[in-house]
């Protein structure tokens, strides 16, 4: 009965005084990547994060031909996504960390559980910002090679608007398969699947930007980075490229579209989805 009485004499103390006792409360809200294929064919998302972040979505996942996921980050994430093609996780061939994609594998694994994807594959580069100042800042780089033709940008908070120009890094004009010379190109069945850099290629630090020539005045284009520029004049085609700029948008949701156009489209359009 003692203890009814004092619980009868409680009053819950008004949310104004909480606030001042327990001092500023800083409501974190998450970021939203909304991955989709519009490849006709299936492709396996993997997303790598940089050291000190967590992993997204286990690190890879499985989309049909049109499917899309969401998936959920830290306000603060920085990290790469990409795309593996011709994928077969059931064949006994991925025992010993063989490899199970065509492209951008990762050991072997559907979840990639934070591991980087072989080159050559095509990658979006992330680094977000709580800060809306500051901006989160995104790019698409071919410094490791091609695979798959993608776009970033933000998805618009009003439902109908259309999307930020300066938010958008857009495809590729040009099909990079196609016109990959026969020195970069990775094949299979007689196909042309990926298309490495000069820097994977052929490791010197000329392609690589590294020794004498690491730094922005001392590495410079190649014939084989302006195919990749040609092809697809918003993605990073080496390391020092100045030429293609990182957007610097800040939004709850990115959609990072693989195949944005219909495959071998001599053009290219961003879709609002």
């Amino acid at each position: 009965m003692a203890c009814l009485s004092l619980l009868s004499g409680f009053r819950p103390l008004p949310l104004l005084l909480l606030i001042t006792l327990l001092g500023p409360v800083a409501l974190v809200r998450g970021v939203t990547f909304r991955v989709v294929n519009k490849c006709p064919f299936p492709v396996w998302p993997a997303a790598a994060p940089n050291a000190g972040h967590p992993v997204l979505a286990g690190g890879g996942f499985l989309l049909l031909p049109g499917q899309s996921r969401r998936v959920s980050a830290p306000p603060t994430w920085n990290g790469r996504f990409w795309g593996r093609t011709g994928c077969n996780f059931t064949s006994t061939a991925t025992a010993a960390n063989a490899a199970a994609c065509l492209t951008g594998d990762c050991g072997g694994r559907l979840a990639c559980n934070g591991t980087a994807g072989a080159p050559p594959a095509t990658l979006v580069e992330v680094d977000l910002h709580e800060d809306q100042s500051k901006g989160s800042s995104y790019d698409v780089s071919l410094v490791d090679g091609y695979n798959l033709p993608v776009a970033v940008w933000t998805k618009p908070a009003n439902p109908g608007a259309a999307a930020d120009r300066k938010c958008v890094i857009p495809g590729c004009a040009k099909n990079v398969n196609a016109v990959c010379p026969p020195e970069l190109q990775v094949t299979a069945a007689a196909a042309v699947v990926a298309c490495k850099s000069a820097c994977v290629a052929f490791g010197t630090d000329a392609f690589c930007c590294r020794g004498a020539h690491g730094t922005a005045e001392t590495c410079r284009g190649s014939v084989y980075s302006r195919v990749f520029r040609d092809a697809c004049p918003a993605y990073l085609s080496y390391p020092y490229d100045t030429a293609a700029a990182a957007a610097r948008c800040y939004a709850e949701v990115y959609v990072v579209t693989f195949c944005p156009s219909r495959w071998g489209d001599v053009g290219d359009r961003v879709a609002q989805a």
